[in-house]
């Protein structure tokens, strides 16, 4: 395996792969949509630049086979099409069953042994991972303006899961490793907490008539766990309609399960202000 140095693509090289993975799963059938930091980004925040390209991929209700296939095998779909600059590499961790995808960023330097290679990774994951809710419509992914060509995971539950992630950083035993993911979920929530607010106008009592109460009762939880270790973000989260001061119809949950075991939702709708 090729010993890999630390890369940080550009925006344009983040754009590039977002539109390539679009394209190539597009063509054997799936739909999809980018969450994480490149999500964020592309949604207006400006905390950080993605360092890779996180993105659900939608497994068509309609197919059977296509419900039974695994991560692994979608990641192995993208590498063999001939028409892309994806490939595989075995993980870094010697126990890790999965490979790592990256899509080639310097084309004249194609392999990973090239001195001149570079290379941007890829994270395939699916519906109900990770916290992600278990059913996307498609008519709930956002496109925005100025890339009406890559899907977006709706911003309320961009919003939401990257709560669930502070969530479980911050009960990490790994301290000085969940530190620093600490001090960029702080201002990764912050950013997207105000453009929630004052730009795309999100409000959650939208959610009640589609969303399951089991993961929006778990998500009110760690927004208020949240809002309690920085009592001034209250007024932002009671803006949004996530009740952190009053309770909901329902009771606060007792023993907060881990995000990766989230019942499923669709998405909240952003509806954007005009800069």
């Amino acid at each position: 395996m090729a010993d890999y140095r630390p890369y940080r693509p550009t925006a344009e090289e983040i754009q590039r792969t977002a539109r390539s993975i679009v394209q190539v799963l597009a063509e054997h059938g799936f739909h999809c949509c980018l969450f994480g930091s490149t999500a964020a980004a592309m949604y207006g925040a400006e905390n950080r630049n993605p360092r890779d390209v996180d993105v659900v991929v939608l497994v068509p209700a309609a197919s059977p086979a296509a419900a039974e296939i695994t991560v692994e095998e979608i990641k192995q779909l993208v590498a063999d099409n001939s028409s892309s600059d994806f490939y595989l590499q075995p993980s870094r961790d010697p126990n890790a069953t999965h490979k790592i995808l990256y899509h080639v960023l310097t084309p004249t330097h194609p392999t990973p042994d090239d001195s001149g290679h570079h290379a941007c990774k890829v994270d395939l994951l699916l519906p109900g991972m990770i916290g992600i809710p278990k059913s996307i419509p498609s008519d709930v992914i956002h496109y925005e303006d100025y890339f009406p060509d890559i899907p977006l995971i709706p911003f309320g539950v961009l919003l939401l899961l990257k709560v669930g992630a502070w969530y479980e950083h911050q009960r990490d035993g790994r301290l000085r490793i969940m530190r620093e993911k600490l001090k960029y979920d702080r201002k990764d929530i912050m950013e997207l907490l105000d453009l929630a607010e004052n730009e795309y106008m999100i409000r959650m009592r939208d959610v009640e008539a589609w969303a399951g109460w089991d993961w929006l009762n778990v998500m009110r939880e760690y927004v208020r766990e949240y809002a309690d270790k920085f009592p001034d973000t209250k007024r932002s989260w009671e803006a949004i309609g996530v009740g952190v001061q009053s309770e909901w119809s329902l009771p606060p949950t007792r023993g907060l399960p881990p995000p990766q075991g989230l019942p499923h939702t669709r998405g909240l709708l952003p509806t954007r202000v005009s800069r």
